[in-house]
């Protein structure tokens, strides 16, 4: 259900910013400061926070996926895949940042071109707090450690 919502909230985001960029695109251009001053640098390094945070959990996730399989017999293959597929989709995300922001200057003259690409800037965000977000889900998710229970 939580998968569900979470594609949902970010097809309501994406029509949202489409709608917006095209009958209001003032609102997401560089006339919001906010945005003008973000939609560069500011973006890399915001990301570049959340990347290694996550990829850093991923990494940890798959490694305790490693201790628990050999401890216990247990097949983690869903949790696996999807884990390694946050990371690199994270990776993904992040050179397509920075496509946004080297391309924003050269091909953004209008303030709907502008609104467009701080929109696709918006939802990389959200891709990437969701992401940093189900995978700390799934950290919390590990069961406990058998040997401790005695």
């Amino acid at each position: 259900m939580t998968r569900i919502l979470t594609i949902l909230g970010l097809i309501i985001l994406t029509i949202g910013i489409g709608i917006i960029s095209h009958a209001h695109p003032v609102w997401l251009s560089d006339a919001n400061g906010f945005l003008k001053g973000f939609m560069n640098h500011e973006l890399l390094a915001v990301l570049g926070v959340i990347v290694t945070i996550t990829l850093a959990s991923a990494a940890n996730l798959h490694l305790e996926f490693n201790r628990l399989e050999s401890e216990f017999g247990e097949a983690f293959d869903e949790a696996r895949t999807a884990t390694k597929s946050y990371a690199y989709l994270l990776i993904a995300l992040f050179v397509i940042a920075l496509t946004l922001v080297v391309l924003k200057p050269i091909v953004a003259d209008t303030p709907t071109l502008q609104s467009i690409f701080n929109g696709a800037g918006i939802l990389i965000i959200a891709l990437n707090v969701l992401s940093l977000l189900d995978l700390t889900i799934a950290v919390f998710e590990i069961p406990p450690d058998k040997r401790l229970k005695k």
